[in-house]
């Protein structure tokens, strides 16, 4: 949401509603927008620094669609709210989600709320104990996200990656993992 503008104030707002004993920490509020490869890499390096079971809004991308659910999944011990918009299949590459699960609470709300009060109210649920269960349905599929790998050619003379994130102090971080580089780069 950049912070120019109302929306965190908003979120927070409504979280604060729901919960006043919420402890909200913003990751993030400066994520290009609709840029799910950046917010991936900015959560995927936080999030672990958090307590087990803490509750993460990731409003990228979220509005809700046909084709983007909004969702819970339960990952490494920690909840993520998204829109099924890819980033949550991003964040899970090399672990293995737990439960995912669509929300349904979206008739209760009125029409034309936004992802920011559905967030809000999931976020809150979960925060103070509530089953996931009782504000969505287990489904087993998320959208996938294609060319999160670099591509290599058949003779591996050539990698193409792409640039997934450029830090505050300059530092290109590419879909390119050490590991493959070395193995692929013949000295």
């Amino acid at each position: 949401f950049g912070n120019k503008d109302h929306f965190v104030a908003k979120i927070k707002g409504e979280i604060y509603s729901n919960y006043d004993n919420a402890k909200i920490v913003d990751i993030s509020n400066n994520v290009s927008p609709f840029n799910i490869m950046e917010a991936a890499y900015i959560l995927e390096n936080a999030y672990k620094s958090f307590p087990d079971k803490t509750v993460h809004i990731i409003d990228v991308d979220s509005e809700k669609t046909l084709e983007k659910k909004h969702i819970v999944m339960y990952l490494d011990n920690h909840f993520f709210i998204s829109s099924d918009n890819g980033i949550l299949s991003i964040l899970c590459q090399n672990i293995n989600p737990e439960k995912i699960y669509e929300i349904i609470i979206h008739d209760e709300l009125d029409k034309i709320d936004s992802s920011t009060k559905i967030f809000s109210k999931v976020a809150c649920h979960l925060a103070k104990g509530g089953k996931p269960e009782l504000i969505g349905k287990e489904i087993n599929e998320i959208k996938p996200v294609k060319n999160l790998k670099p591509f290599i050619n058949e003779d591996s003379s050539q990698i193409i990656s792409s640039v997934i994130y450029i830090d505050n102090f300059g530092n290109v971080i590419t879909n390119l993992k050490k590991n493959v580089f070395d193995e692929i780069r013949k000295g």
